[in-house]
């Protein structure tokens, strides 16, 4: 069905749930549910980076566990689920495999984003969809062009990285504005356009030998077609704006201060729990390697109890912790900021943003640290093909490159926020 006639749809039924007429989970029950999944998740992980998404058996399990459902809003049938229990499930998901929860959470992540800047029409149109769920992938980088028609745009992309797309609804795409008579030095516009499924097309790039890492993540390019958008499934966005955010349409939509707007530190929430489910991950296979082999140099006994080992089981256990405790943290102070400008104490600015995107980048430089200290020390039996820990260091070196986790580059734009410079680059 084209998104031309989709729009001229009256019914405003709140998305079906299969769990529906059950009590929202809590806190602990969602945790659990991805506790219990572990096992599943890992069985799976060989041929999830094969397929370059996660197998359709867990797209099945992660609905039946409500995991679909936790950022979407309660008007929609969603369970609004505060953002550290969102962060927690995350981790445990990572720890079963990281380009399976990277998959997952980047796919489900932008019912927040969605629900906190679209308007009330669009996001009545995109949560109320037949798949009885919402999930969006979205890239950051400006990858089309949007031209302006009667009622909205006619969008040619080429949008890489959409990660968790093979299971999405919708494609966030940001495309630049291609305006006639316009100032030939005014800076250029641009939107991010929500695209449903059927209109765009799934490039197999992903997966297999053709990325070094996260290859479960379903992190493929997506292509559209000169395809028509409507204008209420796109909006301006200014990469240099300095808001301080006080409402957005999502808190004043869902009374929610969760939903307050999109936010850097959101994406590195997103990104770094599933490093730390790395962590976690590499320290389970760390330790079932000491319990279970010999020490390779004289007098061969088992690594259990060499101090070396020992060691640096320790340093990433420590480390690991640390990193987990400051996602979650992060994620209360997120929220925090978000209460305090709803509530007219303080507004959501820059300073607010890049005070959480600092916390979880050094959650995510000590989770990284964490599993390369394991990896050399497992040994190099360890770096084989379809060994558990040679995927782990595949995975955090494939966040390495991500532009948010450049760590140097991140310290100088916190100092220059620190004392109040406004012009250097986000």
């Amino acid at each position: 069905m084209q998104v031309e006639q989709q729009l001229t749809m009256a019914e405003q039924s709140p998305i079906s749930s299969r769990e529906s007429d059950q009590l929202i989970p809590d806190a602990d029950t969602l945790i659990s549910r991805a506790v219990a999944l572990r096992e599943t998740i890992r069985a799976q992980a060989a041929e999830a980076e094969v397929l370059g998404r996660y197998t359709p058996g867990m797209h099945e399990a992660f609905l039946d566990a409500g995991f679909y459902h936790m950022l979407t809003p309660r008007m929609y049938g969603g369970y609004e689920t505060d953002l550290r229990t969102f962060a927690k499930v995350i981790i445990e998901v990572g720890r079963g495999d990281p380009g399976t929860g990277w998959c997952l959470c980047l796919g489900h992540g932008h019912a927040l984003t969605t629900a906190a800047r679209w308007t009330k029409k669009a996001q009545d149109h995109v949560f109320n969809n037949d798949t009885g769920y919402f999930r969006a992938s979205h890239s950051l980088v400006p990858a089309g062009k949007a031209f302006p028609v009667d009622g909205g745009y006619r969008i040619q992309a080429r949008s890489p990285y959409q990660s968790g797309v093979p299971y999405s609804t919708h494609a966030t795409v940001n495309v630049q504005l291609v305006e006639d008579n316009t100032d030939p030095d005014a800076p250029p516009r641009f939107l991010q356009v929500l695209i449903p499924a059927s209109q765009f097309e799934i490039l197999d790039d992903w997966g297999g030998d053709k990325i070094i890492g996260m290859r479960a993540s379903g992190s493929n390019t997506v292509v559209v077609d000169d395809k028509f958008v409507p204008s209420e499934f796109a909006i301006e966005i200014d990469w240099l704006a300095e808001a301080e955010l006080w409402e957005s349409e999502g808190t004043r939509i869902h009374h929610n201060p969760m939903y307050l707007g999109v936010s850097q530190g959101f994406l590195n929430l997103e990104l770094v729990s599933c490093v730390v489910g790395a962590a976690r991950a590499a320290v389970d296979e760390y330790t079932r390697l000491m319990l279970s082999k010999p020490v390779a140099m004289p007098p061969y006994g088992s690594r259990r109890v060499d101090p070396m080992y020992q060691r640096d089981l320790g340093t990433a256990v420590l480390k690991t912790n640390a990193a987990e405790a400051l996602v979650l943290h992060a994620a209360e102070v997120y929220t925090e900021h978000c209460a305090d400008a709803v509530n007219g104490v303080r507004a959501f600015d820059r300073k607010s943003d890049i005070e959480v995107f600092g916390l979880m980048q050094e959650a995510g430089k000590m989770a990284c640290e964490a599993v390369e200290t394991l990896f050399r020390s497992a040994g190099s039996s360890s770096a084989g093909k379809g060994q558990p820990m040679q995927r782990y260091m595949r995975d955090v070196l494939m966040y390495r490159t991500h532009t948010t986790a450049q760590f140097d580059v991140m310290a100088q734009r916190v100092g220059a926020v620190q004392i109040g410079e406004r012009n250097s680059v986000w």
